[in-house]
């Protein structure tokens, strides 16, 4: 039963008459099968644009017609479509069916075979050839003829042309034989080719199943079921029933249903699904979660937040498929040839039968080695070099948390010889923290007038983050968050009040507080420049000497981090350094980089002191700082204007512009921007090891297209002439079509197990 599955949507304001169709295609059996259906669909009037992917065996149809109408154009052409509503054949289902054609075929023509091949004559045995013959070709063959006179009526040869033509002629020959009393039969080509044929087909089925895991093995992450609380009590609801504001339940190593966040509860949360990560990450109140992932410690509750196609989960299976279903520029000569590869390999072989016979040799001779042309002149190992590498190339990113938009900033990224770098966010985490604490140590409680004892960080931060946790400014968020973190139970302060643009003031236990910039110490009457003693406690070992907090915040300051001093009861007693801390993983990532040979620039907003620090902490020498967005979209159309391909890593959102006007853009994104259109790739993780992941990839998943179209290249290269000197004969020529196309595949599933560098310890 020819059926098909449809999904659609509105392409937006310029093409509101226009829908975007999606649908499921059977029965294709080559790369040149999908270019007939777009040349033939693409050519309607009414549609704007048919692509046509063989691997994922799906075609994308912009148009304003009826979708039936769509239907009926491809089912002319002999191909089935899968209907709205209609199940979809699973890969398993596809692979049986193949493996039942194969195995029909081959019990059919196994006694074929025996009797021809070592000429067991007994009555009516040449009868019997003729009846297993014809129903290899009426049953499990029936398919190449039917499709192949589809495409004659509509002037659009393929693949099944070719093998029909070629069995065919077997048949037909021994059949004529058969009747006027000869005895030179062939029927065993005829039973044999379409066998072998089906059996490549089974093996290629097979490893097309493989090469998809990847987009099946993220929506099997989503549980079946999950726990909802309804009505004050706790039910079990199919996950699909879960609805937005839901509360539900999670227990410890349960997977969890939809896309939320924590209201109760601690646990550690395995995001290897989004990230590659293997380590959980802890998660608690407040904190966002992913379906798919696991829980891994603790009782949890969590609001759903987004639900079915909204889930994260499902944006990354859209865009894996997206990407597999993509051409590369690399496949155009590819699909060109196979556009008008059968039309000429029916021409070198009617050219063979004709130069045969001239040569003065017998019809059968020059037939078969006509055959023989016309069943090894396969185009399917040609169509399926760029496609089947993309796709398993792109489910193996996905795995490591890299999220590739389409092959055609695949193929791009293996040419970057320069990637731009924005720092806040990218090479480093974004966010202030305090990265230095320095403090005057006079032993015991330190200051008259108060009884606050500041011998160790401890107090410190108790003060600080007492007195902070009152600010909205981000220094101050980072200094109170700092102190709950470190395991400070804040104190109440009295008095609080902000200096715009200097600091804060509170009264601490009965001591004037102040916290700010040296500025703002200077306002008041401090001088910092005496906050000196014989006895300074630094954080950093290596500063054990400083005893000039003046001298070691003018450290601070060079290291392109932010100075905060702290004076109690008019005495400065202490220096924080705010930074924005640098990825644990940015310099062996920018280090492995440029050993590719890739030039490494930062363009960033921040100021130039800060901006050269980093620079110089993460081995980049080239360094623009205080650029806006549009400066850094300038500053990138200058690289390429030296003729340079460039690549940019941004965090998706300031950097849009300069994501934009990049050849290749890679998002650094975090679970909840996962579906940002600007960017060709999304590192999942947040972090850049994945940027050298792909790059790496990049290259592997295009030396493996090379190596394809090399050996599809080369082998009709090699064999068609062979089969036109009469040196194959048709069985084996058989054989050698099916091989062809299942190496391909296989070639490309390699990419399965390709180790990257962050996975190789």
């Amino acid at each position: 039963m020819n059926v098909g599955i449809v999904t659609g949507n509105k392409l937006g304001i310029t093409m509101a008459q226009y829908e975007r169709l999606t649908i499921e295609i059977t029965g294709m059996s080559c790369n040149a099968c999908a270019k007939r259906i777009e040349k033939t669909v693409g050519s309607i009037k009414g549609n704007k644009e048919a692509v046509v992917n063989f691997a994922t065996r799906k075609a994308a149809v912009t148009t304003k017609l009826p979708v039936e109408d769509i239907y009926q154009a491809i089912e002319g052409l002999g191909f089935g479509v899968i209907r709205k509503g209609a199940s979809v054949p699973s890969s398993e289902e596809i692979v049986a069916s193949e493996w039942k054609k194969f195995l029909l075929s081959a019990l059919l023509s196994i006694p074929v075979f025996t009797i021809s091949m070592f000429m067991i004559r007994f009555p009516y045995s040449d009868m019997i050839q003729l009846l297993l013959t014809t129903a290899v070709i009426v049953w499990p063959g029936i398919s190449f003829f039917t499709k192949a006179w589809k495409q004659i009526q509509n002037r659009s040869l393929g693949m099944d042309a070719l093998i029909a033509l070629g069995s065919g002629s077997s048949y037909t020959y021994s059949v004529i034989t058969l009747l006027v009393g000869g005895k030179d039969l062939y029927f065993e080509s005829a039973s044999i080719i379409i066998t072998l044929i089906l059996l490549g087909r089974y093996f290629e089925a097979k490893a097309r199943g493989k090469a998809g895991e990847a987009i099946r093995k993220l929506l099997d992450l989503q549980p079946k079921m999950a726990r909802v609380i309804r009505g004050g009590e706790e039910k079990e609801v199919l996950a699909t029933e879960v609805e937005v504001k839901d509360t539900l339940v999670i227990r410890p190593g349960e997977k969890i249903p939809v896309d939320g966040v924590i209201t109760e509860g601690t646990t550690s949360v395995d995001e290897s699904m989004l990230t590659g990560e293997s380590m959980p990450v802890k998660k608690g109140k407040g904190d966002k979660i992913c379906g798919g992932t696991i829980n891994t410690t603790g009782l949890i509750y969590l609001i759903a937040e987004n639900v079915g196609t909204k889930m994260v989960l499902a944006q990354i299976a859209r865009l894996v498929e997206e990407a597999q279903g993509s051409k590369a520029p690399v496949q155009r000569l590819a699909d060109k040839i196979s556009g008008i590869f059968v039309p000429i390999v029916i021409g070198i072989a009617t050219f063979t039968l004709c130069l045969w016979i001239l040569m003065g040799y017998s019809f059968d001779k020059a037939l078969f080695s006509a055959i023989s042309v016309l069943v090894i002149a396969c185009p399917c190992a040609l169509g399926l070099a760029t496609p089947t590498a993309v796709m398993v190339g792109t489910g193996r990113a996905a795995r490591a948390g890299i999220l590739i938009k389409d092959a055609s900033s695949l193929e791009l990224a293996h040419k970057i010889d320069t990637l731009i770098l924005d720092k806040t966010g990218t090479i480093t985490e974004g966010s202030p923290t305090v990265i230095d604490l320095f403090q005057i140590n006079k032993g015991g409680t330190v200051l008259s007038g108060s009884d606050i004892e500041i011998n160790s960080e401890k107090e410190i931060l108790q003060i600080m983050g007492s007195c902070e946790r009152y600010s909205e400014h981000p220094i101050g968020k980072a200094i109170a968050s700092y102190a709950e973190q470190s395991g400070i139970r804040f104190s109440e302060v009295k008095e609080f009040s902000i200096e715009v643009g200097m600091g804060v003031r509170a009264i601490y236990e009965g001591s004037h507080v102040l916290i700010g910039s040296e500025r703002f110490m200077h306002e008041n009457g401090l001088d910092i420049a005496e906050a000196r003693s014989d006895s300074f406690t630094a954080r950093t070992p290596a500063h054990e000497e400083c005893v000039d907090l003046k001298k070691r915040a003018e450290e601070i300051e060079r290291e392109g981090n932010t100075v905060v001093f702290l004076a109690i009861n008019n005495e400065v007693v202490a220096v924080l350094g705010i930074g924005d801390k640098i990825r644990e993983t940015s310099k062996s990532a920018i280090t492995q980089i440029k050993d590719m040979g890739i030039e490494l620039v930062m363009l960033t907003g921040d100021n130039a002191l800060s901006a050269h620090a980093v620079g110089k902490k993460v081995g980049i020498s080239r360094v623009r700082a205080n650029l806006k967005p549009a400066d850094k979209s300038d500053e990138i159309k200058k690289i390429q204007q030296s003729g340079k391909i460039v690549g940019m890593i941004g965090d998706g959102i300031n950097d849009a512009p300069a994501l934009a006007t990049a050849d290749v853009s890679f998002a650094i994104g975090t679970a909840t921007e996962i579906a940002m259109e600007t960017a060709n790739i999304t590192l999942v993780k947040g972090d850049i090891s994945r940027s050298f992941d792909a790059l790496k990839l990049s290259k592997q998943i295009m030396k493996t297209i090379k190596q394809n179209l090399f050996w599809a290249f080369g082998y009709n290269v090699l064999a068609i002439p062979l089969a036109a000197s009469g040196f194959l004969n048709p069985m084996i020529a058989a054989g050698a079509m099916a091989f062809s196309s299942v190496s391909v595949v296989a070639n490309s599933l390699r990419l399965r197990s390709y180790k990257l560098g962050s996975e190789i310890k």
